[in-house]
């Protein structure tokens, strides 16, 4: 990392990691992969972590203009100006999909008195009936536009913390804050499972607000704290030199994780789980959160090109599938969905095959119509931002503030 750097080019490549994740995850269960004995089938039910990946990074993208102009004593990023900002990177793009998905797939319940303010409105996820329906994916960004709301508020309390104009200080608050938030959301889990079951259709009131993220969000925003404290130093600390200088370190931890959750904890990867504990629910969150951690730390604090993380996350194709991210997360299971419906039945092939072809297609497809969206829908909606100015934002121009939401799958036990 450049420790004077205020962008941070690498997230671009990192969305497009988490992106295709999700994509693959479709992919797989598209391809009947659930229900089979196939060995990659604990591996692919877990590619689903790319959400934790893209809480993780808006944390960190979102946190860091409020807690830079914290420590720096400026004025922080306006309220309007921000909400603005949010509503054009999220809004447009998402109604107009819903709005085309709607159509061509036929989904029932989108256009009536009930479905148009609860899916509209990013609501689908406080009734359990309706949280399948729609964009089913888009229960993330009901948990992502109360994240919006709420970081202010938060930033807001943290401002008026006492200690202001020393450093130390104020970075110990926020350290501790945050830590604190996680144990909370870790308790708010708890609890959560003693009202409902992971397998559970009813969960969704439970385990899918954003209550239930905010220890992974918590991450993203520690990780901003300690970018802005160590902005200008010559030197990182022993342990983010480590990473550095070698940027495979903590995507190798990231595999470890992965290895765990997918064959240590007692998942299989079947479609319906035949059982699945508390302690299970928890163990996968935060073996997912270690993953996102381990994929992220590069991002922050390695120069492009520099190691496979670097270069992997720098190349141009990554940069490009990670600025249409937003729209491949909302249109590629419907494109997914349509492939199935075209080939009619599952591929005569090996399962390996059957992934492959789903995948390509999926892929392809949904980078055309992303492609269509961005220019046409995404880029002309965010030009509106200069409608509501701010002069705090403006200086945090290298700040990116305007990343696409996060992703994730729908899944019977989301977590």
């Amino acid at each position: 990392m450049n420790v004077r750097a205020e962008r941070f080019p690498l997230f671009d490549g990192l969305r497009a990691l988490a992106a295709l994740s999700v994509v693959a995850f479709h992919a797989a269960f598209f391809a009947r992969l659930g229900v089979s004995d196939n060995p990659l089938r604990p591996y692919a039910s877990h590619l689903m972590v790319g959400v934790t990946i893209f809480f993780l990074i808006s944390g960190f993208l979102l946190y860091r203009p409020f807690v830079r102009a914290r420590l720096s004593d400026e004025q922080m990023p306006g309220a309007a100006a921000y909400g603005w900002r949010r509503f054009l990177r999220i809004a447009p793009a998402y109604w107009v999909a819903l709005t085309v998905v709607a159509i061509w797939l036929a989904l029932p319940g989108v256009f009536t008195l009930t479905g148009i303010p609860t899916y509209y409105g990013f609501a689908q996820i406080y009734d359990a009936a309706r949280s399948p329906g729609g964009i089913s994916q888009a229960w993330t960004l009901c948990v992502e536009v109360t994240f919006y709301a709420f970081l202010p508020l938060w930033a807001l309390a943290m401002r008026r913390l006492p200690g202001r104009g020393d450093l130390r200080r104020m970075v110990r608050q926020e350290l501790v804050a945050l830590a604190l938030l996680f144990v909370a959301s870790v308790a708010y889990k708890v609890w959560a499972l003693q009202q409902t079951t992971p397998i559970s259709l009813a969960n969704t009131p439970y385990l899918d607000p954003l209550p239930n993220f905010l220890d992974q969000f918590a991450l993203g925003m520690g990780l901003a704290v300690l970018s802005v404290q160590l902005q200008g130093r010559e030197r990182l600390p022993k342990l983010l030199e480590l990473v550095r200088r070698r940027p495979t370190l903590p995507w190798i931890v990231s595999g470890v994780a992965f290895w765990a959750v997918s064959t240590q904890i007692g998942l299989t990867g079947r479609l319906v789980p035949r059982s699945f504990p508390a302690h299970t629910f928890l163990e996968r969150h935060e073996l997912y959160s270690v993953i996102a951690l381990g994929l992220v730390l590069p991002a922050v604090f390695v120069a492009p090109g520099r190691g496979i993380a670097g270069r992997l996350l720098g190349s141009r194709l990554a940069r490009y599938l990670g600025l249409v991210s937003y729209s491949i997360y909302l249109y590629h299971f419907a494109v997914i969905k349509q492939i199935d419906r075209w080939l009619g039945a599952p591929l005569d092939a090996p399962m390996g095959v059957r992934i492959a072809v789903y995948l390509a297609l999926g892929a392809l497809g949904a980078v055309a119509i992303a492609t269509l969206s961005y220019y046409l829908v995404e880029r002309p909606a965010l030009s509106l931002k200069r409608l509501v100015r701010d002069r705090a934002l403006e200086r945090a121009r290298g700040e990116a503030i305007v990343e696409p939401a996060p992703v994730a799958p729908p899944t019977l036990s989301r977590g």
